[in-house]
């Protein structure tokens, strides 16, 4: 600050400017940081995708949900956004900025999409860690009675040397009391073997890598396979290999939770 000869003091310079700065900054158009983020958006899946100059950014979005790397959702959201980049660009402008302005919200839902496309989260990285059980077929069933009534496990992969032959889920063991019962009014089934050979109808599973994003995991458990089949969980291991060691078993019961960190405003 700097004092007149009457005693009254004014802004130096410095200060003015200071103050310019920070008013500029307050009202700055949210068009800059919606098309900044745009941009970031549709750079990135040119490189990505290898699109070539000619294509669309729409056609981009497109490929983006079919390589899981964009829920439907997500995709649509873009495409609107797309439009509305065009209005902004193509639209009138004062004093450099553009005159229209998007909702906060669209800010913030653009900038937290361009953070999932170009840094997405892993799955494992969202979710809670859990030990994984697994049983052989030589296990006498009461193992895996006691694995769901003790650790609270509905989904028990069998491995056999190493190799994985099927979930025991708590679907194949309610079918198994059903159809054990139905012959002589007792069960007589010992081992999961012995349980899985009576259960015609086996629970599925898919088999993801360890570095699976929230967004691809969501998209494997919600996808039924050739015959329409919803797997019943997935199984991460290493390399998403179904004869490695499983590090976690993802179930439908943490979709919600994926969802959730994928969700918009």
């Amino acid at each position: 600050m700097t004092s007149t000869q009457n005693g009254d003091t004014q802004p130096n310079a410095s200060d003015a400017d200071l103050e310019d700065a920070k008013t500029e900054q307050k009202f700055q158009s949210r068009a800059i940081p919606f098309l900044s983020a745009f941009n970031d958006i549709e750079t990135h899946l040119r490189i990505v995708l290898e699109a070539k100059r000619s294509d669309s950014f729409w056609w981009m979005v497109d490929r983006a949900v079919d390589k899981h790397l964009l829920s439907r959702r997500q995709g649509e959201v873009l495409k609107d956004y797309g439009n509305l980049r065009n209005a902004i660009s193509h639209g009138r402008y004062n004093n450099g900025e553009p005159i229209a302005e998007p909702h906060p919200v669209v800010v913030k839902d653009i900038e937290m999409l361009r953070g999932l496309l170009i840094d997405p989260r892993s799955a494992l990285s969202i979710l809670q860690p859990t030990n994984v059980v697994s049983l052989s077929p030589d296990s006498p069933v009461t193992d895996a009675l006691k694995v769901i009534r003790e650790d609270g496990f509905a989904q028990i992969p069998i491995y056999e040397d190493n190799k994985f032959v099927q979930l025991l889920t708590t679907n194949t063991i309610s079918r198994w009391v059903a159809t054990d019962l139905a012959d002589n009014n007792a069960l007589d089934a010992r081992t999961i073997a012995d349980v899985l050979a009576m259960v015609k109808k086996i629970d599925q599973a898919v088999f993801l890598a360890r570095d699976i994003t929230a967004q691809e995991a969501v998209d494997a458990l919600i996808s039924p396979d050739k015959v329409g089949r919803l797997p019943h969980a997935a199984i991460v291991t290493e390399n998403g290999e179904r004869n490695q060691k499983p590090l976690r078993i993802i179930t439908t019961s943490d979709l919600a939770i994926l969802i959730d960190s994928l969700s918009l405003e």
